[in-house]
């Protein structure tokens, strides 16, 4: 019964993250500010369970305020809760032991609101390329279904022989004449969950990010995305008091995609060991793919400076504004590119329905 349902769970998180992410991280913003205004945390939780509509929500403060009644630590109960990510607890935990607390919970509301800024660029900048393709298979759908059948029985009239193009595009429109309004909601169904085995479900979606990061544009837009995330949330793990082995243990919660998440596992690791984090980050192996020759270089005059947590803030900054410069300039650049296959579509149907008519001079003869 166990494993039906963490079945289940798998199947129903991808659906559920993004609202509870956002609510966990309100959660920890609203504290900080209560916090802020010297209150206990004790009345803190209590003022947040009268303000609070959500049912869940009202028990997770009553849980809470048991959980500090009762003892433990705040970074303890949010562990306890299930409900927030290792990155928040570590934050919190760095808080209580360093005395900045209320700081510290600010900071992770401010690290989920570059993260909302940045996965927002991201979005935005493949929008249109998005929008375009839609609108291409949606013109190109309704001309196939509505105005080849037309073409078609204009030309079986005619009764010669078509060209071979002409055939296989009257066959299609015909096809969806006769299927359309079945075979395009199973095709639309299919379509929706591929995407979402390849790009969503926990345990096939590195096969998703693998297809990104062979197409160079949208690979480069991801790199500078995560060596901005990277540099922004540990710089800040580092600032707020976190040792660098309980801040790397988080880091792999902060992405999505599995090479990086590796490449963070691999640091805590060789951490542990003793290593720099310079030499753990050229000690992995594919490291020239995800971290470019400069950041390194940064990363060891840091190291060797003492100034890690300042560098690793500095390329993040730096990278944020190549991340801004990429998103401004791939729709520009993605637009030609989707413009010669919108052309192409446009050039086979038109040559499809001109070449019978060329032909016609012999048939009449």
């Amino acid at each position: 019964m166990k494993n039906k349902n963490n079945e289940i769970s798998n199947w129903v998180a991808p659906f559920l993250y993004f609202g509870l992410k956002n609510q966990a991280f309100n959660f920890v913003e609203n504290i900080s500010y209560f916090l802020s205004a010297g209150m206990s945390l004790a009345m803190a939780l209590s003022s947040m369970e009268a303000e609070m509509s959500g049912f869940r929500m009202k028990r997770l403060c009553k849980r809470m305020q048991g959980d500090i009644q009762d003892g433990f630590s705040l970074s303890q109960s949010f562990e306890r809760q299930k409900f927030f990510s290792a990155n928040v607890i570590a934050l919190v935990r760095a808080g209580e032991i360093t005395g900045k607390l209320a700081e510290n919970m600010r900071l992770v509301a401010l690290l989920n609101d570059e993260d909302q800024k940045l996965k927002s660029k991201l979005n935005s900048s493949l929008l249109y390329g998005t929008i375009i393709l839609v609108l291409t298979v949606v013109v190109g759908v309704g001309t196939a279904w509505f105005v080849l059948p037309v073409i078609s029985d204009v030309y079986s009239k005619i009764g010669e022989d078509l060209p071979l193009i002409t055939r296989v595009l009257i066959s299609g429109g015909t096809f969806l004449v006769n299927y359309g309004a079945i075979f395009l909601p199973i095709a639309f169904a299919f379509l929706v969950a591929f995407l979402y085995f390849i790009f969503s479900f926990p345990k096939t979606k590195f096969i998703g990010h693998l297809l990104l990061f062979h197409v160079p544009l949208v690979k480069k837009l991801i790199k500078e995305s995560e060596i901005t995330r990277f540099g922004y949330i540990l710089g800040n793990m580092l600032n707020s008091g976190l040792p660098i082995n309980e801040a790397l243990a988080t880091m792999p919660n902060t992405t999505t995609f599995k090479n990086y998440q590796k490449l963070y596992l691999h640091l805590e690791s060789k951490i542990l060991e003793g290593f720099s984090f310079y030499d753990s980050l050229k000690s992995y192996g594919k490291i020239n793919s995800l971290f470019p020759g400069n950041v390194l270089q940064m990363i060891s005059s840091a190291e060797r400076s003492g100034k890690l947590s300042e560098t690793l803030l500095r390329i993040s900054g730096l990278y944020a504004t190549k991340v801004e410069n990429t998103s401004r300039n791939l729709p520009i650049i993605l637009e030609p590119i989707i413009l010669i296959f919108v052309g192409l579509g446009v050039a086979l149907f038109v040559l499809a329905t001109i070449m019978p008519i060329y032909n016609l001079s012999n048939i009449i003869k």
